[in-house]
């Protein structure tokens, strides 16, 4: 008896509280006030109607009654930019390629035929503010053998020939020795004269083959002395420095235009007495000769003189997010001797055969760089 008054004394707690807390929660959670009521929004979103194109137009041609037509937008989307009237857009041309379905701006739109903006490339997009992009020639051996890609790091090594040039002629020492001789026959430059010419302006000796600019020296053995002549042209001295650090590669080999369709790669048919396993076309791949790169302006003049000055340019290739870049010294013959510990050969009595000629110091590519050249017996 006791626990059945107990569970009904439970019973009524809980009922009674359940009540309590459903008058107090009505009271809490009643109709808002006046103010919150009115901003409230009620009904449907608000509509706009703007002018979009109703069949894709080209660039630079007019726009026709029929290409454009009136379209629901929601309000709370449509910006100052965007054509709400028809009139404002017939009539007129477009400044770019304007899809079906594409809402007009007044961007989009001009009086002038010749006013027309271009939709540009996507190359430009990918050039940082103040940074530009040039073009440079590359090879097998300047563009690390082909393993250059869009995106990469390169540095820009320049290899260059020193010549000594006469500072008022601007043409390479020595320079060539003329003897002028006086209305009476005496000298007046030079030390002699092989031929002597008369003019209005005075009388001129030359030698008949002009002859190098020489300097007077001693034998080592017997001190005699004599006039030296130089054998051949001025030597030019080789020198190599890095020129850029650190360019972005933005895109190896040539773009394609805009009205070029995607190709199919070239191919060639196999020789006639190759196998029945090789009659088939064999796909030539064209290996890229020219490389895009993302410099400062400055780099880029520096690359453009290079180029007209007849330089020779080496890309190398850095690591991703490589920001190291060590000063670098310029490489002469006197460097690598100093540098390198090279010993300079002397000059003995005796050699080796055979003798090493110029020629077999070079290394020559083959004609074709896929197949070893022919052996033959």
């Amino acid at each position: 008896m006791r626990r059945g008054r107990i569970f009904i004394l439970l019973a009524l707690v809980l009922l009674l509280g359940a009540v309590a807390a459903f008058l107090l929660l009505t009271r809490l959670g009643g109709q808002p006030s006046g103010q919150e009521a009115q901003a409230t929004p009620s009904g449907p979103v608000g509509e706009a109607q703007i002018v979009i194109a109703a069949q894709d137009i080209a660039r630079g041609s007019e726009i026709p009654a029929d290409g454009i037509i009136l379209s629901p937008f929601p309000a709370d989307f449509v910006v100052e930019t965007m054509v709400t009237d028809v009139e404002q857009v017939i009539g007129r041309r477009a400044r770019m390629d304007i899809a079906r379905g594409v809402p007009i701006t007044e961007r989009m739109l001009t009086q002038q035929a010749g006013d027309l903006l271009g939709t540009g490339s996507e190359a430009a997009i990918a050039i940082p503010p103040g940074m530009t992009a040039i073009a440079v020639p590359m090879d097998r051996f300047s563009g690390v053998a082909y393993a250059i890609q869009d995106g990469d790091q390169v540095d820009v090594i320049i290899s260059m020939l020193m010549v000594d040039v006469d500072p008022e002629f601007q043409t390479l020492l020595p320079d060539h020795t003329a003897i002028l001789v006086g209305p009476n026959g005496e000298v007046l430059t030079g030390t002699g004269a092989t031929t002597v010419e008369t003019g209005a302006e005075g009388t001129s000796a030359t030698s008949p083959e002009p002859l190098p600019l020489g300097r007077v020296d001693e034998e080592e053995t017997t001190g005699q002395q004599v006039y030296l002549l130089p054998v051949g042209a001025q030597r030019p001295r080789l020198v190599s420095q890095r020129l850029i650090t650190n360019a972005t590669v933005l895109h190896v080999g040539d773009f394609a235009l805009p009205e070029e369709e995607e190709e199919e790669p070239a191919t060639e048919q196999a020789p006639a007495g190759a196998p029945a396993q090789q009659q088939q076309q064999v796909v030539v791949i064209e290996k890229p000769t020219i490389v895009t790169l993302i410099v400062a302006p400055q780099d880029a003049l520096a690359l453009k003189w290079a180029l007209e000055a007849g330089g020779d340019l080496t890309l190398t290739l850095r690591a991703p997010n490589d920001d190291v870049n060590e000063a670098t010294t310029s490489v002469t013959l006197q460097f690598l001797i100093d540098t390198y510990n090279i010993a300079v050969p002397s000059k003995l009595p005796y050699g080796t055969e055979p003798r090493l000629e110029a020629d077999s110091l070079r290394w020559q590519p083959s004609q074709s760089s896929s197949a070893p050249a022919p052996v033959t017996e």
